[in-house]
């Protein structure tokens, strides 16, 4: 009697974790995967123009070799977060399903104020939501800041159900082996960037592919 109680107990247990497991899939599917769009566009400053890296060899360029897709590389030397939303207007004429974030860290240089560079990301990911666009965020950590700035990316992240790639700037940032100066990656560092970038997306793209029909 009590091995029986226990297996349905266990049973019970089983299908209430199946149900919350799906659930928590749902929450966790960003929006946008049926996007119209047909671009893959890296919005972005220094890093994403390919700083530290040699020609042909930045994270976008990278990335589009790992993923077999042109990627549109918008990446503005010295940008901030306010300088990405401001050439917003830009990137959506490119017609994008997808716009990877990478930009924060002239913020920290620049002493700019966490609500404010906070306050231009958030509407980034808005603008983009809005146009039926799925953002990915690239979290800014490592010698640019403390964990304050990097809590940023995780607060858009749970609030708007978009992916962020967490960890792996600090990563390359902190591995002398990895980067070309304090604040840029090497080849090498470039390349680790877009395989952390490509683990996230890869998987998306597969999806809009498949809501496409493509």
């Amino acid at each position: 009697m009590g091995l029986s109680v226990s297996i349905h107990r266990l049973t019970a247990l089983a299908a209430l974790a199946a149900v919350a497991a799906g659930a928590a899939g749902c929450r966790r599917a960003p929006p946008n995967l049926d996007s119209p769009g047909t671009a893959v566009v890296c919005l972005g400053d220094s890093i994403t123009a390919g700083a530290g890296a040699s020609d042909g060899h930045g994270y976008p360029e990278v990335l589009a070799a790992r993923l077999g897709v042109e990627v549109v590389n918008d990446g503005v030397p010295g940008d901030t977060a306010a300088g990405g939303l401001a050439r917003l207007p830009q990137v959506l004429a490119q017609d994008p399903w997808l716009v990877i974030v990478e930009l924060g860290g002239n913020d920290i240089l620049r002493q700019v104020p966490l609500a404010s560079t906070e306050e231009a990301l958030d509407g980034i990911v808005r603008r983009l939501l809005a146009a039926r666009v799925l953002p990915v965020l690239v979290a800014v950590e490592g010698p640019f800041g403390g964990g304050s700035h990097g809590e940023i990316y995780a607060r858009l992240g749970k609030r708007y159900r978009v992916p962020v790639v967490r960890d792996v700037l600090r990563q390359i940032l902190f591995d002398p082996n990895l980067k070309a100066d304090e604040v840029h990656p090497t080849d090498l560092g470039h390349a680790r960037l877009a395989e952390a970038v490509a683990a996230t997306v890869e998987p998306l793209l597969r999806q809009h592919r498949r809501l496409r029909g493509r």
